[in-house]
């Protein structure tokens, strides 16, 4: 027998499309069935372990809209999907606000709209109900490492608005993995089989943007010999990633608007009109609402581009994933060098972890390349690290509260011990002298997860 892909609740009060339902999921899930709001709260109540839920709007007694609410109340993570004959009559914007649901189909659309939101809700719920899950799954499919609650929050967001077509706004400091993030958000949407192209705004003339970005035709401008499309061309159907949007100038920020308001673009020295569809998706350390202010960024173009925003912390912030990326980068770049993985001694790796990386999680990974490639022994050493640093352990006070500053050495202590055992969370207490409730306390106040 086929195993099931999770179980979820349909509501509708009419029967026959209860049963169409019942018959387009049932080979799939674990279908239950409920005709009526009320009716669904309780098979709701009674199964607890329920992944998705399928509601009709237009219902007699109580809506769909307050069965949403009332579920929310209860249930808060579980994703709902709202599935009305009636679109028209309700404001889908009005919806996402007041009820978040994790998406809105309309009857008269394509099965498979309704299939594919599914899909993705109950993989988001079981995700989310398993912290461990989501991390390796994280790191698997997207090469995205760390466990910390930071990061777990990131994940989260990639699996419920990936599918969707909202723009994403990534926000982080220069090294803290942007791209990734868009590539993985880009892997989970429909447009997965089709390209994503990135493109950095950064140090590039306004002609050479123009034309990387909307393509030219030959004689266009000097160097220009041969006509080229453009990657907004070259990613049709697919997605664009512009990392450091903030640093694109007014006028190419106005061609860029028309692309998202009506799909469509000229390429340089030429008056025809092309169409596309992409999925957009930028990213920036910059703060764009204070470019806004200063009339460097088009606040058209700042709501247009906003959507869904994603912050990506600092690796100083999400100090506890450093042993996991330590671990991650040797064992990467070992194998992909087929070459014997070199071991770091404790005290270079709990040097690695008090270090305050201000170029983040790119300079974590190249620190550990450059430790392999130019330690002659296989067994790397404090000492070493401190070389290729050029620094002892960085632990600064920022002007921080005293408070902050205890934490801080908290932290630190608590994640070398763990690193030290492996996450066992008894062995790394039974070493401090805690005991292990006590430890556990301490993580918990400390905002740090064992693996």
């Amino acid at each position: 027998m086929k195993n099931k892909n999770g179980k979820i609740l349909i509501v509708d009060d009419d029967p026959l499309n209860l049963e169409a339902l019942h018959q387009m999921f049932i080979d799939d899930y674990e279908v239950l069935l409920a005709d009526s709001g009320l009716r669904g709260l309780e098979v709701l109540d009674e199964h607890p372990d329920i992944n998705a839920i399928v509601l009709d709007i237009r219902m007699a007694r109580m809506d769909g809209l307050e069965t949403a609410r009332r579920i929310g109340e209860r249930f808060p993570d579980m994703p709902v999907i709202f599935h009305t004959g009636y679109p028209g009559q309700y404001s889908e914007s009005t919806i996402q606000k007041e009820y978040k649901p994790f998406d809105y189909v309309g009857k008269n659309e394509r099965p498979i709209r309704l299939t594919r939101a599914v899909e993705n809700a109950v993989i988001l719920h079981k995700l989310k109900s398993s912290p461990t899950d989501l991390a390796r799954h994280a790191r698997e499919q997207y090469g995205l490492v760390g466990h910390s609650p930071l990061m777990l929050e990131v994940y989260r967001t990639i699996e419920q608005i990936a599918p969707t077509p909202n723009k994403v706004m990534i926000l982080g400091a220069t090294g803290t993995g942007k791209e990734l993030v868009a590539r993985a958000i880009h892997l989970r949407s429909t447009r997965k089989d089709r390209e994503m192209v990135p493109f950095s705004c950064t140090h590039k003339s306004q002609e050479l943007v123009e034309s990387e970005l909307f393509g030219h035709l030959k004689g266009a401008f000097t160097g220009a010999i041969a006509d080229r499309p453009g990657i907004f061309e070259y990613a049709d159907n697919g997605t664009v990633f512009l990392d450091e949007i903030g640093d694109l100038d007014l006028n190419t920020q106005g061609k860029l608007l028309r692309v998202l308001e009506v799909g469509q673009m000229q390429r340089v020295g030429s008056p025809e009109i092309v169409h596309v569809d992409v999925r957009l998706i930028c990213a920036t350390n910059r703060d764009l609402a204070q470019l806004v202010a200063e009339g460097k960024f088009r606040d058209d173009l700042y709501y247009r581009l906003k959507g869904v925003v994603i912050h990506l912390p600092k690796l100083s912030e999400r100090r506890q994933d450093i042993p996991e990326l330590i671990d991650y980068f040797i064992e990467g770049y070992c194998s992909r060098a087929d070459r014997a993985v070199k071991v770091f001694d404790q005290e270079a790796r709990d040097l690695l972890l008090e270090y305050d990386w201000p170029g983040n999680v790119r300079q974590l990974q190249d620190t550990v390349h450059t430790l392999i490639d130019l330690t002659p022994s296989y067994f790397i050493t404090r000492k070493d690290v401190e070389k290729t640093l050029r620094c002892e352990a960085t632990m600064h006070n920022n002007g921080d509260g005293f408070s902050s500053i205890v934490d801080e050495y908290k932290r630190l202590v608590l994640i070398r011990a763990l690193d030290r055992f492996n996450g066992n969370v008894s062995a790394a207490a039974r070493e401090l002298q805690l005991d292990p409730s006590n430890m556990r306390k301490q993580l918990k106040n400390l905002d740090i997860m064992p693996e």
